[in-house]
C-alpha cells in the first residue's frame, strides 16, 4: 500500500538520479576528453548538479505581488541543492500573446506557466500540461476551491490557482468627500456620480477603464465585466450573443461613461498613474489592483474603499489565474517541487497575504485578521455574487482573445468613430458567428 510520503521520495531520487547522470557525463568527459581545435580538449558537457526550472509570467514586476514572488522563488531556491527556479517577466499583452501561438505549435515555452482563465482551458484542450493531482495529496489538501472543476479533465486536475481576482469598483474616499458624493446603487447613478467628479478643464476624471485596441488583453478581459450590469452573458455554448439586449445595453453605458467621465485616449500606464495620483476618482478594478498601487502610491492606500455593485443582480467576474507545468520540459519533476511547495497552506497563505489578495483557493488558509484589517475589501468585494469568465463567454474561452479580437475592434468604432453599439455588435455578431463556424 503506498503512502502520501512515497511520490516525493521517488521524486526527490528521480532529481537526484538526474543530478548524477549529469554529473557521471562530466566526470566522463574529463577522463576521456574529446579532441578539439589544434589538439585542445573539449569542454565538459555539464559542468553543475542543478536542474534550472524557468517559471513564466507577467507579474515578477507588479509591486507587491512581484516582491512577494521573488522573495519566495529566494526562498525555495536557498533550500535546494539539486533546484534552481528562475523568474521570466514577459508584459500581460505579449505574455498572452506568445502563449496562444506556443499552443497552436503544440510546444509551450518554460517549464512553469502562470495562466490566465482563457489561456488555461485553451491548454488544457491542447494536452499540453502535466497533472497536478499530487500537490494535493502530499499537502493533504481537502478543500481546494470548485473554480477548479473548470482545470480538470478526464478526471486529472492541470492548474492550481495562484490568484482569483474580482471585479469592484475601487474610489477614492478624498475625492468622494471633497464632491460630497455617495456610492452609486444603480447603473444610472454611477453615471451621474462620475460625470460629478470629473473636470477635464482641471484635469479631473471620475472614471477609468481600459479602452484602447492596442492593449488588447486589458480591453477585452476589462470590457467583459460590462455585461453584468443588465445581468447578459457575451455567449452561450458556441452561439454569440453580441446582439442581445444586455450587452447592446451595457456597451451603451459604457460609451455614456466614456464620454462624460474618462481620460479619453489614456493609455492602461496613464490611467494607473493618473488614479495612483488622486486624478482619476474611480474605477473598475480587480482586486489584485490594490497590492499593485500600494507601494507606488502609498498616500493613495489609506483613501482606497470600494463600493457596492450598483447593479441589482450583485454580480461580478471572478478570474482564476492557474499555475500550470509544461508536461514537455526536461525538469518536469523539478517543476513539481516548487508547485508543491508553493502550495503548502501555509506557503500558501503567506503568498496570498503578501499580494494582497483577498479569495483563497484554499478557503482553510484565509485568516479572519488579514482580512479584516483590509479597509476597502467591504462592501464591494465582499458578499458579490462572482460569475467566472467560463459562465459568460461560453465555448469561446477556448479562443477568447479571437472572440474579444472581434467585440473590442468593432466597439472601438462606437468610441471613435461614431457609430452606433447596434451598428457595431450585428457586425461583431456575424463575425463571431464565423469563428464559431471555423473553431472546433
Amino acid at each position: 500500500m503506498t503512502t502520501q510520503k512515497s511520490p516525493q521520495i521517488s521524486r526527490r531520487r528521480l532529481l537526484k538520479a538526474t543530478a548524477l547522470i549529469g554529473a557521471g557525463a562530466a566526470l566522463a568527459a574529463c577522463a576521456a576528453p574529446a579532441a578539439g581545435p589544434a589538439g585542445s580538449n573539449a569542454p565538459a558537457v555539464n559542468k553543475g548538479a542543478k536542474q534550472t526550472v524557468r517559471y513564466l509570467s507577467w507579474w515578477f514586476e507588479e509591486g507587491n505581488r512581484g516582491k512577494t514572488w521573488n522573495a519566495f522563488i529566494k526562498e525555495f531556491n536557498d533550500s535546494q541543492k539539486d533546484i534552481e527556479i528562475k523568474a521570466e517577466n514577459i508584459p500581460f499583452d505579449a505574455y498572452t500573446t506568445k502563449t496562444i501561438v506556443a499552443a497552436q505549435s503544440g510546444k509551450l515555452d518554460g517549464d512553469i506557466l502562470q495562466a490566465t482563465p482563457e489561456l488555461a482551458p485553451r491548454l488544457i484542450k491542447a494536452d499540453l500540461l502535466l497533472p497536478l493531482d499530487d500537490v494535493l495529496v502530499r499537502n493533504n489538501i481537502t478543500d481546494l476551491s470548485s473554480a477548479h472543476n473548470a482545470l480538470r479533465k478526464d478526471g486529472k486536475l492541470y492548474g492550481l490557482d495562484m490568484v482569483t481576482v474580482a471585479f469592484g469598483i475601487l474610489y477614492n474616499k478624498q475625492r468622494y468627500e471633497e464632491a460630497k458624493i455617495t456610492p452609486a446603487k444603480t447603473p444610472e447613478e454611477w453615471i451621474e456620480v462620475s460625470k460629478a467628479l470629473t473636470d477635464r478643464d482641471a484635469q479631473k476624471y471620475g472614471f477609468w477603464s481600459s479602452h484602447l485596441v492596442n492593449e488588447a488583453s486589458d480591453f477585452w478581459f476589462t470590457l467583459e465585466e460590462w455585461a453584468m450590469p443588465y445581468d447578459g452573458v457575451w455567449a452561450k455554448d458556441k452561439t454569440p450573443l453580441l446582439t442581445s439586449d444586455p450587452i447592446i445595453k451595457g456597451l451603451k453605458l459604457f460609451k455614456e461613461m466614456y464620454d462624460v467621465a474618462m481620460p479619453q485616449g489614456a493609455d492602461g500606464p496613464t490611467g494607473q498613474r493618473l488614479f495612483g495620483t488622486g486624478a482619476i476618482a474611480q474605477g473598475l478594478y480587480v482586486s489584485a489592483a490594490v497590492g499593485g498601487l500600494k507601494p507606488t502610491y502609498p498616500d493613495l492606500y489609506p483613501q482606497l474603499r470600494s463600493a457596492p455593485i450598483p447593479w441589482a443582480s450583485n454580480k461580478s467576474i471572478a478570474r482564476i489565474h492557474p499555475m500550470m507545468i509544461n508536461k514537455d520540459s526536461a525538469v518536469k519533476e523539478a517543476a513539481l517541487e516548487f508547485v508543491t511547495y508553493m502550495y503548502k497552506p501555509d506557503n500558501y497563505r503567506r503568498m496570498v497575504e503578501g499580494c494582497e489578495d483577498v479569495i483563497f483557493a484554499q478557503p482553510s488558509a484565509a485568516r479572519k485578521e488579514y482580512l479584516d484589517k483590509l479597509e476597502w475589501l467591504k462592501p464591494g468585494f465582499d458578499g458579490v455574487s462572482y460569475v467566472t469568465p467560463f459562465d459568460v463567454v461560453g465555448d469561446f474561452v477556448y479562443n477568447f482573445q479571437e472572440f474579444g479580437q472581434i467585440v473590442i475592434t468593432n466597439f472601438a468604432d462606437v468610441l471613435n468613430a461614431g457609430k452606433s453599439v447596434e451598428d457595431a455588435m450585428a457586425k461583431a455578431q456575424t463575425e463571431a458567428e464565423a469563428l464559431a463556424d471555423r473553431i472546433k
